[in-house]
């Protein structure tokens, strides 16, 4: 039975203890079907410290063309595992497998299309007065939280986290403990790419809510992205009100 682990810092975390192992169900049978590892807030510290260093100690923001390439592996490499990822789907989530296939294909759909708009970010310059001119340019924010829910953990995490990458943020994502495995299935599809800098990309999972929490709040974070409840939206809201954080 797989395990889904947590993607720190270049690597899966693999030095675990066995508490922290959860589990995750068939919902036709009531069977555990897969096993995920919980998060701890250590790890979650370290996934946003190595964001923000990878944000701005590498050249990831200053370069289109390789977050294009990035991103356009990215989808092929999905669409090559695609039968694997949607029997987990069906397994985890409960789809039927059409839905399933077109959550996966849709996903891969959203990934080629934020491939081609990388080299579309552009900026502009207004000439207010004879000689006189406005400049505006567009900036990746900086460290990217996604929060993705366990009803669409493919589409939901493609619409945030490929857009994100586009822009050149780096990004902390929490996924869903139900479906952890399809995640991570999802996401070994993108961190094969050798070429992306350590620290762009991490991702962990919890059952609870405290290593969340503790995401959403941190001053680190430069915007996140949620997917769920408007209860859970609104404390969201309010943790990030000291810092700012967008939403």
């Amino acid at each position: 039975m797989q395990t889904a682990e947590n993607y720190i810092h270049g690597q899966w975390v693999k030095d675990y203890d066995a508490h922290r192992r959860g589990d995750s169900i068939d919902p036709a049978t009531g069977e555990v079907a897969a096993h995920f590892v919980e998060a701890t807030l250590p790890e979650v510290d370290a996934a946003i410290a190595s964001a923000r260093a990878a944000f701005e100690r590498t050249t990831w923001a200053q370069q289109p063309k390789l977050r294009s390439d990035v991103l356009r592996l990215f989808a092929d490499r999905l669409e090559h595992n695609k039968a694997q990822v949607v029997q987990t789907l069906v397994q985890l989530n409960g789809k039927l497998q059409r839905e399933a296939e077109g959550e996966v294909m849709a996903g891969i759909s959203e990934l080629r299309y934020y491939a081609g708009l990388v080299r579309n970010l552009f900026g502009r310059v207004i000439e207010m007065e004879p000689h006189v001119y406005s400049h505006i340019e567009r900036e990746a924010i900086g460290v990217a939280a996604i929060i993705v829910p366990w009803n669409a953990p493919v589409t939901l995490l493609v619409r945030s986290l490929a857009p994100a990458l586009a822009a050149g943020c780096t990004v902390v994502i929490k996924a869903a403990h139900q479906t952890a495995l399809v995640h991570a299935q999802v996401m070994a599809c993108l961190v094969a790419d050798e070429r992306i800098p350590t620290g762009v990309i991490h991702s962990f999972v919890e059952q609870g809510s405290e290593a969340t929490q503790h995401l959403c709040a941190h001053p680190e974070v430069d915007v996140i992205s949620f997917t769920g409840s408007t209860h859970v939206g609104k404390q969201i809201a309010l943790s990030t009100a000291k810092n700012l954080t967008r939403l």
